[in-house]
C-alpha cells in the first residue's frame, strides 16, 4: 500500500544498475596476449569468488534503488508485520452527521459548483461528501498502519431513528461496529456509498449510543471522532451535547472534524399548504406558499415555480418508468422581487381542479447551496359536494334561512355545501349513524339536547365532525350544562351562566361586537378590515360562561377554548375548540333578530364561509405528513382489498414498487367496519437492520397503489416533507464549541487538514526502519564497491609504474578487465 500510487513507476529505475552491468560485460572483447594469459589463468583460479562479489554489489546497489523508491512513494505496507510485534487493540468510533444541512453544495466565496463523482462514485462537493472522505482517509491510513484497529460507523440519523424506535443498542444504530481494519480497507463502501439523509437530526441519541458502544468495547486506546458542520442552530448552545459527551469517558480522545465551508446564498420553501376550505371539486383552492431567506444578504426577484399534479378517478395503476403517474400541469410563476436576509415571505394562488380525488402541489426554488429545501409538495383531497344538517328550534326557522342562503346562494356560485334543514325533532332518536352522512351540523336555538343526542354528538366529533351552536333565548341551559358537558364531553366551551345584557352603546364608544384579543385565524378577512367591519353589528344580549379564575390551571384533557368575537363589554360572543378530531364553533346568541341585527350585517356571510371551512377542515386528511413519521394508511374492509403498492418519491424513474402486506383491524364499537392497514415505519426498519429504509425517507410526491374489492385500481399521491430548520447554514465558532466542552478536552480539525494529515501520515515506525535500511545499504554497498574492486598494494606501485611501458592492466570497479 502506497500514499503515493503514481510513484511506484519508479521501481523501474531498479533495473538501471542491473543494465549497466549488462552493458559493461558487452564492452569486453577477446585479444590474444602473453601478459593477459597469465592474469587469466589467476582470474580463473579465484573465478568463483570474484562473481560473488560482483553479485553483492549488484545486488546491494538494486536494494539502495528499491529503497529510494519505496520511500519516495509513502510505503507503508508493513504495518500488518508490526502488528504481530505491537500487539496493542485501538477502537476507532467514527459519527457522521448526516442531516440534511450536510447535503450544503457551498465552497466558501466560491458559488455553487457541480455535483460530480470521484473514483469510487462518491459524491463531492457537498459537507457529507467531505465527511466520508474523511473517513475513508482515516481507514487507508489504519490499514497500514502498526497495531490492530477496530472500527465503528454510526450515522446520527440512524441513531436517532433507532431511539425513537424504542431500541438502545448501538449495534442497530452502527453501520459497522468494532470491525477489524484489513488492508484492503473494503469493509467501509457500504458506507461509502451514502449521502446525507432528508432528516432534521439530533446528535444526541448518536452521543449517547456512542458511549455505550465505546464502554462495551475492549480496547488499549479508544478515539472517538464527530465528522459535522457545526451550524450555529445546534452548536451555537451545546450544552446538550456537552453533557451528553461527558459519559464518553475521559480515557477517550474526542476529534471533531469541520466538513463544512462557509456558507452561500440559501433560499427554503418552508411551508406549502391550501388554505382552510371546503376543499371541494370545482371550487377554486387558494394555497399558500411560504419562503424564507436563510442568507445574510437580501434576495432578489426570486422566481417560485408551481404545478399541480391531477390524479383522476380513470387513473387505476402508478407508472413506475415515470417520476409522477399524474397528469401534470404547471402554473404560472410568482415572483418574489426582495427578500431580505433571515425574513419570510408568503405567497397565495389558486388552484382549480374540477375532478374529485386526491391531487397534488408541487412548488420549486432555483438551485442553490442546498438543494432539499427548494422544493416542497402538499396534496390537496377534493370530494363531491357535501351535505350539512340544519336544525332551528324557531318555528319560524328564521336562522336555518340564513345559514342556508349563505352555504347555498344558488344561481352560479359554489359554495360545496348542500344544507339539509330538519325540525328539533330530529334529534330525538338520533345515533352516530343519524349524523356521519353529514359534513357539519347547524344547531340554531334548539331547545333541549337528549341523552341519546349528546352522546351521538360527541362520538360524531371526536371523529372529526363539525358541530357549530347558535344558542338563542329558547335553550334550555340547565339542561345544555348536563347534557353537553356531563360524561367529559365538551360539547361546550364551558358551563352556560345566566343570560348577560349589554348596556345602551353612546355615541364615543366602540361596537357592540369585537375582535378578541385571541388572534385566531379564523376571521382573518374581517380583521384585516379592522373593526370598522362590525360597526354596523348591534347585540343587546348573548349567553354568559362560567370564567374559570386566573390561578386555576386547566386539566390536561380538557379542551382549549379560544375566544373569536366578544362583546364591547369583554364577554366571549363566539368560541372556538376542538374534541378528538373534531371541531366545535359556539355562537352564544341566536340568529331570530331578537338578540343581534347580526344576520343582516355583510360581515355574517364571511363569518359564516369561514367557519364552515373551518369546521369541515377537522375530518379533513392532512395535506402532508413528515418524512420521519411512520407511513400508514387505513381503508375500509368492505371497500378494499389487503394489497397495496408503494412508489417512493424520485427525480430519476424508474421507481421500484414496494408490496406491502396489510393487517386486518377488527371494528371497536359495533356498526364500523374492519380495516386494512398498511403501515411503514422506518424507525422499526433500522432496529431491523432492513436495507430499504432510505426508500420511505424521500421527500417529494409519493404514490399509492391501491385495489378495490371488485379488482379496479387507484392511484393516490402521498407528500412528504423534511423538517424545517437545517436551511440556516450559519456557522458556529470552533473556539466556542471547544470552550463549552471543558474540561473535557477536544481536537478540532478541518476536512482539509485532516485529508493532509492522513495522507502525510502511516506507520512512522516502517518510514524509521526503511531509513535505516537505507543507510545500511548505503555503506554496505561501499564496502562491498571497495571489495570488489583491484587496489595496488603502495610498495608495489614503482614497479607497477616501471613496467607500464610493456604491460597495461587495469581492473575496472567490479572486477573488470580491460
Amino acid at each position: 500500500m502506497f500514499l503515493y500510487p503514481a510513484l511506484t513507476a519508479g521501481f523501474l529505475f531498479v533495473a538501471v544498475p542491473l543494465l549497466v552491468h549488462l552493458i559493461n560485460m558487452l564492452r569486453h572483447r577477446r585479444q590474444r596476449w602473453a601478459a593477459m594469459d597469465f592474469l587469466l589463468q589467476s582470474y580463473r583460479k579465484q573465478k568463483k569468488w570474484i562473481r560473488l562479489r560482483q553479485l553483492l554489489l549488484l545486488l546491494s546497489r538494486l536494494a539502495v534503488a528499491a529503497l529510494l523508491i519505496a520511500l519516495l512513494c509513502g510505503w507503508t505496507g508493513g504495518g500488518q508485520i508490526l502488528s504481530v510485534l505491537g500487539g496493542r487493540t485501538t477502537h476507532h468510533l467514527v459519527i457522521l452527521d448526516d442531516s440534511y444541512s450536510m447535503g450544503d453544495q457551498s465552497q466558501g466565496a466560491a458559488s455553487r459548483i457541480e455535483v460530480t463523482a470521484n473514483e469510487d462514485n462518491s459524491v463531492v462537493g457537498t459537507a457529507y461528501a467531505r465527511s466520508l472522505q474523511a473517513l475513508q482517509d482515516l481507514t487507508r491510513r489504519l490499514a497500514n498502519s502498526d497495531g490492530s484497529h477496530q472500527l465503528t460507523v454510526m450515522r446520527a440519523s440512524r441513531a436517532a431513528m433507532a431511539v425513537r424506535g424504542g431500541s438502545d443498542s448501538g449495534d442497530a444504530a452502527a453501520d459497522l461496529s468494532a470491525q477489524t481494519i484489513t488492508s484492503d480497507a473494503r469493509l467501509i463502501n457500504r458506507v461509502m456509498a451514502t449521502s446525507a439523509s432528508p432528516l432534521r437530526t439530533d446528535l444526541v441519541p448518536a452521543f449517547d449510543l456512542a458511549s455505550e458502544l465505546i464502554r462495551s468495547t475492549p480496547a488499549d486506546d479508544k478515539y472517538l471522532y464527530i465528522a459535522s458542520d457545526f451550524r450555529e442552530r445546534e452548536w451555537g448552545s451545546a450544552e446538550r451535547l456537552a453533557e451528553s459527551l461527558r459519559d464518553v469517558g475521559n480515557d477517550v480522545e474526542i476529534r471533531m472534524i469541520d466538513c463544512a465551508a462557509a456558507p452561500s446564498v440559501n433560499l427554503g420553501i418552508v411551508d406549502l399548504t391550501p388554505a382552510q376550505d371546503v376543499w371541494v371539486a370545482g371550487v377554486p383552492v387558494v394555497v399558500s406558499v411560504t419562503v424564507q431567506n436563510f442568507s445574510t444578504s437580501e434576495a432578489k426577484n426570486v422566481p417560485v415555480t408551481c404545478r399541480v399534479i391531477r390524479y383522476p378517478q380513470e387513473l387505476q395503476l402508478a407508472d413506475p418508468t415515470l417520476t409522477l403517474s399524474g397528469e401534470v400541469e404547471s402554473l404560472p410563476s410568482l415572483m418574489i422581487d426582495a427578500l431580505p436576509a433571515g425574513s419570510t415571505v408568503t405567497k397565495s394562488f389558486q388552484v382549480y381542479v374540477s375532478q374529485t380525488g386526491t391531487h397534488a402541489i408541487e412548488a420549486t426554488l432555483p438551485d442553490d447551496a442546498l438543494p432539499i429545501d427548494n422544493t416542497r409538495a402538499c396534496t390537496l383531497p377534493l370530494s363531491d359536494i357535501e351535505k350539512v344538517l340544519v336544525i332551528d328550534g324557531d318555528v319560524d326557522g328564521r336562522g336555518a334561512y340564513h345559514v342556508a342562503s349563505v352555504l347555498n346562494p344558488g344561481s352560479q356560485v359554489r359554495i360545496g355545501a348542500s344544507p339539509e334543514i330538519q325540525p328539533p325533532t330530529f334529534l330525538r332518536s338520533a345515533t352516530l349513524a343519524t349524523f356521519a352522512p353529514y359534513r357539519a351540523v347547524y344547531l340554531i336555538d334548539v331547545p333541549e339536547i337528549g341523552e341519546n343526542a349528546a352522546e351521538a354528538l360527541s362520538q360524531y366529533v371526536q371523529r372529526g365532525g363539525g358541530l357549530a351552536w347558535f344558542l338563542g333565548p329558547n335553550v334550555n341551559r340547565d339542561g345544555y350544562n348536563a347534557s353537553l358537558l356531563g360524561s367529559r364531553r365538551f360539547l361546550l366551551p364551558a358551563p352556560l351562566e345566566p343570560v348577560a345584557e349589554l348596556a345602551p352603546t353612546v355615541a364615543t364608544e366602540s361596537s357592540d361586537l369585537q375582535f378578541a384579543d385571541d388572534a385566531t385565524p379564523l376571521l382573518a378577512p374581517l380583521r384585516s378590515a379592522g373593526d370598522a367591519s362590525l360597526a354596523l353589528v348591534g347585540l343587546t344580549s348573548s349567553w354568559d360562561l362560567l370564567t374559570r379564575s386566573l390561578n386555576e390551571e386547566i386539566p390536561d384533557d380538557e379542551p382549549r377554548v379560544r375566544t373569536v368575537l366578544k362583546r364591547r363589554d369583554g364577554k366571549p360572543v363566539v368560541t372556538q375548540h376542538e374534541v378528538g378530531r373534531g371541531r366545535i364553533l359556539t355562537t352564544l346568541t341566536g340568529l331570530d333578530g331578537s338578540w343581534t341585527n347580526w344576520p343582516g350585517d355583510p360581515s355574517f356571510v364571511v363569518f359564516l364561509l369561514q367557519a364552515n371551512a373551518w369546521l369541515w377542515s377537522g375530518a379533513a386528511p392532512p395535506t402532508s405528513r413528515p418524512i420521519e413519521e411512520a407511513l400508514q394508511r387505513d381503508l375500509p374492509a368492505s371497500t378494499y382489498a389487503g394489497q397495496a403498492t408503494f412508489l417512493p418519491a424520485t427525480t430519476q424513474p424508474p421507481r421500484i414498487p414496494i408490496e406491502l402486506a396489510a393487517q386486518l383491524v377488527e371494528p371497536q364499537t359495533v356498526g364500523d367496519d374492519a380495516l386494512y392497514r398498511h403501515r411503514i415505519d422506518p424507525n422499526e426498519l433500522v432496529i431491523a437492520g432492513q436495507e430499504n429504509v432510505d426508500e420511505f425517507l424521500r421527500p417529494g410526491i409519493a404514490e399509492w397503489g391501491l385495489t378495490y374489492a371488485d379488482g379496479r385500481g387507484l392511484v393516490i399521491p402521498d407528500a412528504a416533507v423534511i423538517q424545517v430548520g437545517e436551511g440556516d447554514l450559519k456557522r458556529a465558532d470552533s473556539a466556542a464549541i471547544v470552550q463549552q466542552f471543558l474540561p473535557q478536552e477536544v481536537k478540532f480539525v478541518t476536512s482539509r487538514a485532516w485529508s493532509e494529515q492522513n495522507q502525510t501520515a502511516g506507520s512512522s515506525t516502517l518510514t524509521l526502519l526503511l531509513l535505516g535500511l537505507l543507510a545500511l545499504m548505503l555503506a554496505a554497498e561501499q564496502l562491498l564497491a571497495y571489495w570488489a574492486s583491484y587496489h595496488v598494494r603502495p610498495d608495489r606501485y614503482a614497479v607497477a609504474q616501471s613496467h607500464s611501458g610493456r604491460s597495461s592492466t587495469v581492473f575496472a570497479e567490479g572486477g573488470s578487465q580491460r
